[in-house]
């Protein structure tokens, strides 16, 4: 059951932490998060949980547009500031990530 929970997290932390990198950790850039989930491989099975959390815990804003791409949105200062905790200390888990050096095994 771990494993589980374990592997939803990652994927979770895999979607926002490509969202800083790309955005420049810009709270007001917008991207297609299914489309930057499929460029780190992960399956719209796994996305759509991922998506639906961040969505829940307000660590992502939906940006509604003119576009025909649903999964548009950028960070918010809250998924920001998790991201950036996961390095605050790599041996820690936050509350919504296991610790980095766990992830990177």
């Amino acid at each position: 059951m771990f494993q589980i929970v374990f592997d939803r997290q990652w994927h979770r932390f895999r979607i926002l932490f490509e969202l800083y990198k790309r955005s420049n950790a810009d709270i007001d850039t917008v991207y297609d998060l299914r489309e930057l989930s499929m460029s780190q491989g992960i399956k719209l099975l796994d996305f759509l949980p991922a998506w639906k959390y961040l969505q829940m815990e307000e660590l992502i804003r939906v940006r509604f547009g003119g576009s025909t791409r649903r999964y548009q949105a950028c960070l918010t200062h809250s998924g920001l500031k998790a991201i950036e905790e996961v390095f605050l200390n790599e041996n820690e888990p936050t509350y919504y990530f296991p610790a980095f050096r766990e992830m990177q095994h």
